[in-house]
């Protein structure tokens, strides 16, 4: 673990310096070639005399002329983007560090807290199911903490609050909102304010109360890393190797406190196979099964139709697809 630290480090390093070390160059070169150009650029233009001499002398001052102004124009782009990028990762994370101030979110180790059975899995009409399990009693889970949250806090400052999400060995810890369709929080932040990053929200079928069979929650992949910009890190080796650390989500509620462990992670085309919230116990084996084997790694974790499951989807780093992670609700404490 501390080896892929230090050569995390000695990346994240080397690329600051790599970022600062080009930006330098660039700002030598406008304050040194560039007027150079320029003045060649209005000598040619305005004096006669010295415009002959270089048409005489076959030369082209134009293309350089034109090579240089689209060399600038590529690095003053690049140098926006660069502030644009940094400057939305601070919004995000001064925001962030602000909700996470005020609602209190910290973790809490209450092994003697009452744990019970969370209310019944909700299936279609063809088939109700009350014969639900969760294993409270496995002593594997024993010493996972739960997320405790100020959700009234929360719910005062936006009242689409429906709980609070962290995903172990990745950056993603926010709270988690609700509108009445999947668009509205794809280009709003928390409090309602127009926001590319948007923020994580859960999908307006599901129910955050009376869990469903697949409950279902969104967030943009960030470049920054912010939102769920880091999910993508869980398809590297070193994540899903740490089985001690990582593997869990944590998710709080209003109504009660929860562990999810991880069972599954892939990359899919941008299909809405995986987001359901509604099965029968067939539809519903028959879900798990497909979703187990698309997981880029066995995690060795047993899923039935007993079970219920968290779905965090986003896009994956080329855009183009989507990126899935599905757990199972492993311990459950009402509030």
């Amino acid at each position: 673990m501390f080896k892929y630290f230090f050569n995390g480090l000695i990346t994240v390093g080397k690329s600051i310096i790599n970022i600062f070390k080009y930006f330098i160059v660039g700002l030598f070169n406008i304050l040194t070639i560039v007027p150079r150009f320029i003045a060649l650029i209005f000598i040619f233009i305005f004096d006669k005399k010295e415009r002959n001499k270089i048409i005489k002398k076959k030369k082209k001052p134009f293309v350089p002329a034109i090579l240089l102004l689209f060399s600038l124009s590529i690095y003053f782009m690049c140098v926006y983007t660069f502030f644009r990028w940094s400057v939305q990762t601070m919004k995000i994370n001064n925001l962030n560090n602000d909700i996470i101030n005020f609602s209190d979110v910290v973790e809490e180790e209450d092994r003697n807290a009452t744990e019970t059975l969370p209310p019944s899995v909700d299936t279609d009409n063809n088939n109700n199911n009350d014969n639900n399990y969760v294993p409270n009693n496995n002593t594997n889970y024993s010493n996972t903490s739960y997320l405790s949250v100020n959700f009234d806090e929360l719910k005062r400052q936006n009242s689409d609050t429906v709980g609070w999400i962290k995903v172990e060995g990745t950056k993603v810890n926010y709270s988690v909102v609700q509108a009445g369709n999947n668009d509205y929080y794809l280009e709003h932040d928390f409090y309602k304010n127009k926001s590319s990053a948007g923020w994580i929200f859960a999908d307006w079928r599901s129910d955050l109360t009376n869990f469903k069979r697949n409950t279902i929650i969104y967030g943009h992949n960030m470049n920054n890393k912010t939102m769920f910009g880091s999910i993508p890190s869980t398809l590297r080796s070193a994540y899903w190797q740490n089985n001690s650390n990582n593997h869990y989500i944590k998710l709080s509620t209003p109504t009660a406190n929860t562990v999810w462990k991880i069972f599954s992670i892939y990359v899919t085309e941008p299909k809405v196979d995986y987001l359901r919230t509604v099965f029968t116990d067939e539809e519903y084996k028959n879900f798990i099964k497909t979703i187990q084997g698309k997981s880029e790694f066995n995690f060795n974790t047993d899923v039935s139709i007993d079970d219920y499951i968290i779905t965090l989807s986003t896009c994956d780093d080329s855009g183009k697809k989507r990126m899935v992670t599905h757990a199972k609700l492993v311990k459950y404490q009402p509030r």
